[in-house]
């Protein structure tokens, strides 16, 4: 297995460092047909000096350098031209594929496989050189692509946000108008998670995800969260329940912010109202549950419902529940959706950390 390893490495560097220069497949027969030839005659002439098994070690070296820079093809050319040349003019009786005794076959046959295995490993290590080279040309998409969703979109989205909120303070506007500007700014309000949502679960996938978890207030959070739906919290259609919500938990404000928002916003995107936050305590973990009036997804459906892209509705593009799972679980935590006729429940978890100091 390491020998397969290093194997594959090597390889890898010496095809990077040919790829510029590799001859044609036509040059490549060509040279490894002259190679072999003048070594067989090399060797005819050195054997009695050298020895028999250091011949054939000769003829496994042209093999392995063979496989590391050639096409398999040539590869398998050349153990196989390798082990005609061996028979013919140095394996007793001399010019003549013959052999004197059975046991003389496996030196040449001997190239043959170790053609076909180190071809086999080199064409492998040449794929994942090329995989490698595209999973970072990938990496350097996504970290631009990420560059211009923070700055070149988030940007005009917050003056849009900003002048939207500023003529909504305004009287002197007409009823239709102000509750086409709410519409306006509700949509802000949703690109803005959309856009949230995106650059979570591209850092989630990058792996360059950080969580700083500090010890803070669950219902300050959910107050937080809530204040985004003033007049749904106004009129009771956004209610919380914070009767069992522990003094202090460990725990990164801003993402499970991201969740309970995202939680929030299926419900009323998906979902029927009323919609009801609810915390409770366990003996190892907090309990934190978003429910709706709904009766939620089709049964086929449900084994999906965390998946990327999912999405039952024409309304998004299902992203909001893979960031919840991909954020819930970077802290510890569980989540999971309950369903009934007469509501929709998810529910995230937190773990408590028993008998650990507060950090400032």
């Amino acid at each position: 297995m390491k020998i397969g390893a290093v194997m594959a490495t090597w390889t890898t560097n010496v095809q990077q460092r040919i790829k510029r220069w590799q001859p044609r497949l036509f040059w490549q027969y060509s040279l490894v047909f002259l190679v072999v030839i003048v070594t067989t005659l090399v060797l005819f002439e050195v054997k009695s000096f050298i020895g028999d098994a250091k011949v054939s070690l000769v003829y496994l070296l042209i093999v392995l350098c063979c496989a590391a820079v050639a096409h398999p093809g040539v590869t398998l050319f050349c153990g196989l031209w390798s082990f005609l040349c061996y028979d013919f003019f140095l394996v007793p009786p001399v010019f003549d594929f013959r052999f004197a005794s059975p046991i003389q076959v496996l030196d040449p046959l001997a190239f043959l496989v170790v053609a076909v295995v180190t071809g086999a490993i080199a064409e492998r290590s040449r794929q994942h050189a090329d995989e490698k080279i595209a999973y970072q040309k990938a990496d350097q998409l996504r970290a631009t692509l990420l560059n211009l969703v923070s700055h070149n979109l988030r940007t005009p989205l917050s003056t849009i946000k900003a002048v939207l909120t500023s003529l909504l303070t305004q009287n002197n506007i007409d009823a239709e108008s102000k509750q086409l500007l709410v519409y306006a700014d509700q949509e802000v309000d949703h690109l803005n998670r959309l856009i949230a949502n995106v650059l979570q679960l591209s850092r989630l996938e990058a792996s360059v995800f950080q969580i700083n978890k500090r010890w803070d207030v669950l219902d300050e959070l959910i107050g937080t969260v809530l204040s985004r739906w003033p007049e749904e919290a106004a009129d009771g259609t956004l209610s919380a329940n914070l009767a069992e919500t522990p003094a202090l938990v460990l725990f990164d404000f801003e993402l499970i912010e991201a969740v309970l928002t995202n939680l929030i916003d299926n419900a009323f995107r998906h979902g029927q109202p009323p919609v009801k936050v609810a915390v409770s305590a366990h003996p190892d973990e907090i309990w934190v549950s978003v429910e709706d009036a709904g009766a939620g997804i089709p049964v086929k459906d449900r084994a999906r419902l965390f998946d990327k892209f999912f999405n039952v509705k024409s309304k998004g593009i299902g992203l909001g529940l893979a960031v919840c799972k991909g954020l819930v679980e970077a802290h510890g935590g569980r989540i999971w959706a309950e369903f009934a006729p007469a509501y929709t429940r998810f529910t995230f978890t937190l773990p408590l950390v028993a008998g650990a100091a507060f950090e400032e």
